[in-house]
């Protein structure tokens, strides 16, 4: 019996200091963060058969059980991957407002009014050269302010993209030690270091990336990203890249296509192509035709009726432009030479214009995984959480329309007065002029001739008056005739029709001895013989707005508006026009009247991307400002919303997983006064022995 009590004694003894060590472990860790709480599940061991009775051989430790409830982390990883997403992008975002911040008088909204008011100003004392002046001060006033408000908007566009690629990097590195984790775990499945490294790190990766967990017996977990594709495996580990742009095809196997698709320019948008009518690449009379996505597949560009708009599949002479991008098809190695084959219907082109984030299955095999939304609806297959999502749904979803609006709104602008500033006469006449705008190929037609403002020429007449350069006495006041250049006799300007070479061959004609047309690197010049002057006197076609000629603004948008250097003259400030008879009347404000009425005129104002809005300009910029303010909100509220689901979440994992020194306490004085029970037991089984020991002798 004594011998009994002592390995009993003995048993509980090393249970008892096992324990202790467990649970004082755990009180060390209290603040340790991703520490989890280890206790001690205890069994009775085997018994025997003594006289006729069962009698215990004392207590074993059965298991030491890590407390961590894999339900509920899997929620907290979804919820805080969420919550990562929106505080990311809500930091940003509120960087981004503070661009548009109209708060203060030095705001667009107050300059594009004192813009306005000095034009009207103008328009009361069209002569007053101090008008004038004051004019172009406040000009360059608006125009310094979307130039700077445009910058600040690429630099934060650059920085986001170096945020994303340094998040990319971080994730790589999580990956790849979960895989050694992995490893090392099989050799022991329940080493808690790793256990709770591991869990750190998939916490980790959840921020930045949206992720899925499947936890296995041997303590090894598989990662995958939300969207399906596998990050960790066992010890193997996937990649995720962040590259610049690129393009891809799908073809079906009914296409014989050979070649590539090729792409010029940049654009917040991922462009879809998809082949609906067979045929080949050539832009002939067989070619095939295709629709266009911004949203993956899910929705089709239109024209102004509603219908799905199509395009001709082109080499490179042919090119297609969607969102300010460039695009054609060519030899698989050469976009220069004609691509072989035939496209076949329900072939998809992928062009991305922008940087993005790749899966990398193998070295060759890749998925795009950038973050894409339809409708404020995200796209599952692609990213759509944690910090890269939120820096990805940032810079696509919120900032690349917010600088493409603001494009629009300083497109609009340039060519609204442009168009009527070109048609007006200033103080003092002209002897020669030069284009701002340049054509990439001045033999084409106007319509394609790369002009920045090309699409807004249209058919109709153009008239210069010429004046005697001593006298300032009227010659003439003709419209321009274009019959010589396109026999049998098209008078009128067609910009379907006519090239800038044309237009200067026109102009030579028209004015033979007098004006002296000229195309340099694009940029059309028109130069006065000795003794004449002359004046612009009416455009219906947009013409001298498109090539820059007489206009106030130079630029195409946001980024370079400016005002005409040759404007630095204010006498140059066209606030009058020319009438049939060739006056200038230099006391007249008709154009001046043109352009202060933009303050309130309703224009169509389109993005790049297709979108437009019919309203005044002030009204568009008012608007674009309450669409920055309400994104910044949405994300602060989504950033609260899913923060709060994550930190309840967290608060139930602690409760499993926590330590709590309260509880903690108890299990150790327990197993404390286990400890001195057994002492007791020991003792008094040695006391017995002696006893017995005694009686022998």
């Amino acid at each position: 019996m004594a011998d009994s009590l002592l390995t009993i004694g003995g048993n509980t003894l090393s249970v008892a200091q096992y324990a202790l060590s467990i649970y004082s472990n755990n009180v060390a860790n209290a603040n340790t963060e991703g520490y989890r709480r280890q206790t001690v599940n205890l069994t009775d061991t085997s018994y025997i058969s003594v006289n006729g009775g069962l009698i215990g051989t004392g207590v074993s430790v059965s298991s030491v059980e890590r407390c961590f409830d894999t339900y509920i982390e899997r929620q907290y990883l979804e919820e805080s991957s969420s919550a990562a997403r929106w505080e990311t992008a809500s930091s940003w975002l509120a960087s981004i407002e503070n661009v548009f911040n109209q708060s203060s008088e030095t705001g667009l909204d107050t300059a594009l009014t004192n813009w306005f008011t000095a034009w009207e100003s103008v328009t009361q004392y069209p002569s007053d050269l101090a008008v004038r002046e004051a004019l172009t001060s406040a000009t360059t006033t608006l125009t310094t302010l979307l130039t700077d408000m445009s910058a600040d908007l690429a630099r934060q566009e650059e920085l986001i993209n170096e945020a994303i690629e340094q998040d990319v990097d971080e994730a790589n590195s999580i990956i790849e030690r979960l895989g050694e984790i992995n490893q090392s775990l099989l050799a022991s499945p329940d080493d808690n270091d790793l256990l709770n490294e591991r869990d750190a790190l998939i916490r980790d990766l959840a921020e930045l990336v949206d992720v899925d967990v499947l936890y296995k017996d041997n303590g090894q977990v598989s990662v995958f990203l939300g969207s399906g594709q596998t990050l960790v495996d066992g010890a193997s580990t996937f990649e995720l890249r962040y590259e610049g742009p690129k393009s891809w095809s799908s073809l079906t196997s009914a296409s014989t296509f050979d070649g590539a698709v090729y792409f010029d320019g940049s654009s917040s948008n991922e462009i879809t192509l998809q082949v609906v009518d067979a045929g080949s690449a050539d832009g002939g009379a067989g070619a095939a035709t295709f629709r266009v996505s911004y949203d993956g597949g899910k929705t089709w560009l239109t024209d102004e009726n509603g219908n799905v708009q199509l395009f001709t599949a082109d080499d490179a002479t042919g090119s297609v432009t969607v969102d300010g991008v460039e695009i054609w098809f060519g030899a698989t190695d050469d976009s220069g030479a004609a691509a072989s084959g035939a496209l076949a219907s329900g072939d998809t082109f992928t062009v991305m214009p922008k940087s993005g984030v790749y899966w990398y299955e193998n070295t060759s095999s890749f998925m795009n995984v950038t973050s894409l939304s339809s409708a404020g609806t995200d796209n599952t297959s692609r990213l759509t959480g944690g910090s890269i999502a939120g820096l990805l749904t940032t810079r696509d979803q919120y900032l690349g329309t917010w600088q493409s609006e603001l494009d629009a709104l300083a497109s609009s602008l340039i060519w609204e007065t442009n168009f009527a500033h070109s048609q007006g006469a200033g103080l003092t006449n002209f002897t020669s002029v030069t284009g701002t705008y340049a054509a990439e190929d001045s033999s084409a037609a106007l319509a394609d001739s790369g002009l920045a403002f090309a699409d807004r020429v249209q058919s109709g007449s153009l008239a210069i008056a010429l004046y005697d350069a001593d006298t300032g006495e009227s010659l003439s006041v003709t419209d321009l005739d274009f019959s010589s250049v396109v026999p049998p006799g098209v008078a009128v300007f067609d910009p379907a029709v006519h090239s800038l070479d044309d237009v200067a061959t026109a102009i030579n004609a028209t004015f033979s001895g007098q004006l002296t047309a000229s195309v340099t690197n694009g940029s059309l010049t028109i130069a006065a013989a000795d003794g004449v002057e002359f004046q612009f006197a009416g455009d219906s076609t947009g013409l001298l707005a498109a090539l820059g000629i007489n206009t106030y603004f130079t630029g195409s948008d946001a980024s370079d508006i400016a005002l005409n250097p040759l404007l630095t003259d204010p006498s140059r400030v066209n606030a009058s026009a020319v009438d049939a008879t060739g006056d200038a009347n230099t006391g007249g404000n008709t154009t001046a009247l043109a352009i202060a009425a933009l303050a309130d005129k309703e224009v169509t104002i389109t993005t790049s991307a297709g979108s437009s809005r019919t309203s005044s300009l002030q009204d568009y910029f008012g608007t674009l400002v309450g669409k920055v303010g309400s994104g910044a909100s949405t994300a602060t509220f989504n950033t609260t919303y899913y923060a709060a689901l994550a930190e309840s979440l967290y608060d139930q994992q602690e409760s499993v997983g926590g330590v709590n020194l309260d509880e903690e306490l108890i299990r150790i004085e327990q197993f404390q006064r286990m400890y001195e029970v057994a002492s007791t037991m020991i003792q008094t089984s040695m006391e017995m022995f002696d006893t017995l020991m005694s009686l022998k002798s």
